[in-house]
């Protein structure tokens, strides 16, 4: 078995030209997801977060850098020559409605990658199909069954087992219960957690829930206008935010101890998301950062390791992770009973 991670994104570019300009959703993206590890991206609406992870399994083609996945270079690969690479990645899409086709039945959806890849078919499949749904909590009987008879959170079950049917080396989750109703979030979450452990998988879980991904990942990479800014281990993260985006992100999530959450203060950021179309020169978060200098304005930080292993790119934070305190700014602070930046 190959020791290589389950995926390697090195520069990654993903860039939209239109009659307005270029977007650049991903911009020098260097990312890894370690065999068995669950990395957790997030960031604002429009961070380029899924534009990252379709492009991770080549539903997007990359502008420019690397894919890797389990050590091969997938990036410039025709579609052909990447056919029988598939089964080692797979997606699973936010909407399960729309990514489910209604004129198949259950059984024929979770069998369709087994038969694909000349893994099994007719009653081998037929066990097969059954063993996938009693793993991710459904009944046989719903093999014969629509995607319109099931529940949304069935749904996005039915999709899991799609997904894990060929025993891929990497899945990649995108938002998957950001379409369900709260009450079944923390089910699939748990059946997302027991699968990976009892199977092994490279996991990037792709969230705006800082909830969710504090408990899923292992890692966590946070994006902010098409670029990386910070990698961390989740405890260290959560602990210890090191860029002032980052330390804004974690502020405006709600904590359950309402005593902390009324007394709490958040960080609030000016301004609304800069355009893709034109990022700011410099750092790309200095027009919404509390504590940007003139150099933050026109110089790029780059993604540095500290001395702890970490990565932030920020000039403010010096090689022994000290970092600046983003709450420290009191005009930017507000009470948690307004809204702050998600």
């Amino acid at each position: 078995m190959s020791t290589a991670p389950a995926l390697e994104l090195t520069g990654l570019e993903r860039h939209f030209a239109g009659a307005g300009g270029t977007v650049r959703a991903a911009d020098g993206v260097t990312l890894t997801v370690g065999r068995g590890e669950v990395v957790g991206l997030v960031g604002e609406s429009g961070s380029g977060k899924s534009t990252v992870g379709r492009c991770a399994v080549r539903l997007d083609e990359p502008t420019g850098g690397t894919v890797r996945i389990n050590g091969t270079d997938v990036t410039t690969m025709s579609r052909r020559a990447l056919r029988p690479l598939r089964k080692d990645f797979h997606l699973v899409f936010q909407d399960p409605s729309s990514s489910l086709d209604p004129r198949m039945t259950v059984g024929e959806i979770v069998a369709e990658p087994l038969k694909l890849h000349g893994i099994a078919k007719g009653e081998a499949a037929r066990a097969r199909v059954a063993e996938l749904l009693g793993q991710v909590g459904l009944r046989p009987e719903h093999a014969d069954r629509h995607p319109h008879e099931l529940s949304g959170g069935q749904r996005q079950r039915i999709s899991i087992a799609r997904a894990l049917s060929v025993d891929p080396a990497l899945l990649v989750a995108d938002e998957p219960t950001s379409a369900l109703d709260v009450s079944v979030q923390a089910s699939v979450l748990n059946l997302l957690a027991d699968l990976q452990r009892d199977r092994g998988f490279g996991c990037l879980f792709i969230t705006h829930d800082l909830a969710a991904v504090e408990y899923l990942a292992d890692r966590i990479a946070v994006m902010y206008l098409g670029q990386i800014v910070e990698q961390a281990p989740t405890s260290e993260l959560f602990a210890d935010p090191k860029h002032p985006y980052t330390q804004a992100l974690l502020s405006a999530a709600p904590v359950p101890d309402p005593v902390t959450q009324r007394t709490r203060e958040r960080i609030v950021l000016s301004g609304e998301l800069p355009s893709p179309l034109a990022p700011p020169p410099g750092c790309r978060f200095h027009t919404r950062c509390p504590l940007a200098v003139d150099r933050c304005r026109t110089e790029v930080p780059a993604l540095r390791t500290l001395d702890g292993g970490r990565e932030v790119s920020c000039h403010l934070v010096a090689d022994d992770g000290t970092a600046p305190d983003a709450a420290a700014a009191p005009s930017r602070t507000i009470p948690t009973t307004r809204t702050a930046t998600r």
